[in-house]
């Protein structure tokens, strides 16, 4: 016997899916049965579970977490693969007003119009000064901004993490603090005490050392010492 996941579904020939419920019984004692409609599969199943009272709308929008990144260039695709490896995202999709390609469901500039179905966001902009222009924009829309944070980066338990940080693979942080939507790219390292403020982006196999501190928006290039 099939699950109830698996029951009364169909794909319309739009496009949409289609989940059928018992929504009753009539005056007769007849079931009474109606529909709900969503984009994916996934969206229908959910959408029938609140329905039939088996999800709440918190649970709902608890399990959704699902991923919007804002650019599908090269650092937007290492995102996604250090995002996809935590196992947290139940669906993540990029928006980028240029690029074309796997993904890629809308323009930045059309956010807010996913926000729905994608309550968390990233902003994959390696060039600064775009990358706060996006996340005040985002953060004004009510997203959720997680950091997202290799697994194969060594951080030490007492650094201080902000928002939006992008946090690559072989980067080396040890008791410092590292500002709102900064990127640290592979093998960069950041010794203890020293500050990085928002904004800022500290190339691979860029260094900053003990104590000191960047300020905001700065770029240190790959392998130099700050």
């Amino acid at each position: 016997m099939k699950d109830i996941d698996e029951r009364g579904i169909y794909k319309r020939n739009e496009g949409r899916w289609e989940a059928r419920y018992k929504k009753g019984i009539d005056d007769k004692g007849r079931a009474v049965y109606a529909s709900v409609y969503a984009k994916t599969r996934e969206e229908v199943i959910e959408k029938r579970k609140i329905k039939i009272g088996l999800m709440s709308e918190a649970e709902a929008q608890e399990h959704r977490m699902n991923l919007l990144i804002l650019g599908a260039g090269t650092h937007g695709r290492d995102i996604y693969e250090i995002a996809y490896s935590l196992h947290i995202f139940r669906k993540i999709s990029f928006l980028d007003d240029n690029a074309v390609g796997d993904g890629i469901i809308g323009k930045c500039t059309e956010a807010l119009k996913f926000k729905k179905d994608y309550p968390c966001a990233f902003v994959a902009i390696g060039d600064n000064k775009k990358r706060k222009k996006y996340a005040g924009i985002l953060k004004n829309c009510g997203f959720l901004m997680p950091s997202i944070v290799s697994p194969a980066a060594t951080i030490s338990a007492k650094a201080e993490i902000g928002e939006g940080v992008a946090i690559l693979p072989q980067v080396t942080v040890s008791e410092a603090t590292i500002g709102d939507y900064c990127i640290l790219a592979s093998n960069s390292l950041v010794n203890g005490g020293a500050v990085i403020g928002a904004f800022s982006h500290i190339d691979c196999g860029g260094i900053v050392l003990k104590d000191k501190k960047v300020p905001e928006e700065t770029k240190v290039n790959a392998g130099v010492i700050f």
